[in-house]
């Protein structure tokens, strides 16, 4: 019977083989979009290897760009980009449970904004736009509360449950021996400990990592190694099969892994980098032209008589006897009009790249053709169009990455007794996540145009016909609204909080007509007294005056 170590080294060399299709395009995207990337792409040992080949840089540009843009529109530590809801309506109206779901908000974002989770996530969109793949695992700290592994395209593989997600990761995760002693103690194979003792630390171990779904796992048991998920290391040098540095476990997914865009099962994303490979080869294709080109013209290639060698260096003078400039020979003369047409093809290439790789839509107020500035609505709706082809990726990101994220700061922070005590409606309830960033609310503008133009139509009708008032429900108007504007909960009163507000207000208006009506009442009283004590013919004023 297997191991669990051979079990899980079998299952990796599946992976191996799913991830290996990818693994050229992936070295051609780093070679020439992302240098600093390609390190764990090129050897066991995670050796950099420097590129000297890249002639233009515009393909780095782009997916800076494109990196940048995503970092600050779905997940800026700068603007709110999540809340926090329960699946109760009702209960979401609750005015303690919003405070309370508010003040967890509050410190899950200072929690975040101490760890190095932000810098993670912006490498994370990176790979993200380049390779079509990234992963990234948060473990505990003692005192950081937090830290987050971003991990490169070729350094690790990912499969997917049978919900099609991401639910196991397994990577390399080399260690110099010191590293390995710090981390795993006597666990580690008697040759690293042999290395260690003889002061040889920074040789290299082969660890790997195993994270995946604990299927073994005793839910009546609470120990590691019976939690929702296990991780195991393992010295892929130590030749004892049944022997691991570590198995510990997880309440929650530790990792995200999203993926920009899939076909059918496919486990690995496909990318704006590699729709952006062909164009980034023919950029530099078109580069070196063009530089050839300048060279043929500045230095043209020449046939000299015997004994005559041209310095080809400015001021220099060659002399020679019995020569004239009609036996120096230029056998092809580079027409100049050739550097500007090599330029033009450049910069349609650089264009398609722009395009290819999203950089355009993040610097579209930049790049806008014409008088500058625009108006807010021209630029509005040119985002909008453009958005709409973002959205898938928007919601795969939302729903692979950063709700992952999320779970797993709320479980480290409630685990960490970092959160306030949950009031007693709300215990039990299952909490949802709603995304309020900047490129989640872009996609959402449409619906608050309409709202707003529905405002705008009834109040111009209503000044003609003013029943029309009465078919719009301005309270839900509000609420609608100030949902898709992503508006914090606490500004919004709920519905019981506002009833009481106008029936307060309604009794006030109420006592201010009683009261300008006293006066009135008061002098009338006044009157029929008079009457009733003014005697006319032996009767009252008042009798005759009501006919008795």
């Amino acid at each position: 019977m297997l191991t669990l170590r051979e079990r899980c080294e079998k299952r990796l060399h599946g992976m191996k083989q799913v991830r290996q299709p990818f693994e050229e395009e992936w070295r051609d995207i780093a070679k020439y979009a992302a240098t600093a990337r390609s390190r764990f792409l090129n050897s066991e040992t995670n050796q950099r290897r420097r590129n000297v080949k890249i002639l233009d840089e515009h393909g780095i540009y782009a997916f800076r760009t494109l990196t940048a843009g995503m970092t600050s529109g779905l997940s800026s530590p700068s603007r709110p980009w999540f809340t926090l809801r329960t699946y109760d309506d009702e209960l979401n109206e609750d005015w303690e449970a919003k405070a309370w779901l508010s003040e967890v908000e509050r410190r899950m974002y200072a929690f975040l904004a101490t760890t190095n989770f932000y810098g993670a996530a912006k490498a994370g969109y990176g790979e993200l736009g380049l390779f079509g793949t990234e992963a990234c695992v948060m473990v505990e700290h003692r005192t950081e509360g937090a830290v987050c592994h971003a991990l490169t395209a070729g350094e690790y593989w990912i499969a997917a449950g049978n919900a099609l997600k991401a639910d196991t990761l397994y990577r390399r995760t080399p260690m110099t021996v010191s590293q390995a002693v710090e981390a795993f103690g006597n666990a580690v194979s008697p040759q690293v400990m042999n290395m260690y003792d003889r002061s040889n630390y920074h040789e290299l171990v082969p660890v790997f990592q195993a994270i995946e779904p604990n299927t073994e796992r005793d839910p009546g048991r609470i120990d590691n190694r019976n939690k929702p998920f296990r991780s195991l290391y393992w010295d892929e040098n130590d030749g004892r099969k049944d022997h691991l540095l570590r198995y510990t476990g997880y309440e929650e997914q530790p990792f995200w892994a999203p993926r920009w865009e899939t076909v059918g099962a496919d486990v690995y994303g496909y990318s704006p980098g590699m729709d952006c490979l062909p164009s980034l080869r023919e950029l530099q294709l078109q580069v070196k032209r063009r530089n050839q080109a300048i060279d043929q013209l500045v230095n043209p290639e020449t046939i000299v008589p015997p004994g005559v060698k041209l310095t080809r260096q400015p001021g220099n003078t060659v002399t020679a006897a019995s020569i004239d400039a009609g036996q120096v020979i230029v056998p092809y003369q580079m027409p100049y009009q050739a550097v500007d047409a090599i330029r033009q093809e450049i910069d349609r290439t650089k264009q398609q790249t722009d395009q290819l790789s999203y950089s355009d839509l993040f610097m579209a107020i930049t790049n806008m053709q014409g008088i500058q500035p625009r108006n807010v609505e021209e630029i509005a709706s040119r985002n909008e169009e453009k958005l709409t082809q973002l959205g898938p990726v928007i919601e795969r990101v939302n729903n692979e990455k950063l709700e992952v994220a999320i779970d797993r700061t709320f479980g480290l922070m409630e685990r960490g007794g970092l959160l306030p005590p949950a009031p007693e409606a709300i215990q039990g309830q299952s909490l949802k996540v709603e995304f309020v960033s900047i490129l989640t609310q872009m996609q959402r503008m449409v619906g608050i145009g309409q709202i707003e133009r529905t405002a705008g139509f009834v109040g111009n009708l209503a000044a003609v016909f003013p029943e029309a008032v009465d078919k719009l429900d301005v309270d839900e108007m509000i609420d609608e609204f100030a949902e898709r504007a992503g508006a914090p909960a606490k500004m919004i009163r709920t519905a019981e909080m506002v009833k009481g507000i106008r029936d307060a207000r309604a009794q006030q208006q109420q006592a201010e007509q009683m009261a300008q009506t006293m006066p009135a009442v008061r002098d009338g009283a006044d009157a029929a007294r008079l009457l009733s004590e003014t005697d006319v013919g032996g009767t009252s004023a008042l009798d005759m005056l009501v006919g008795a």
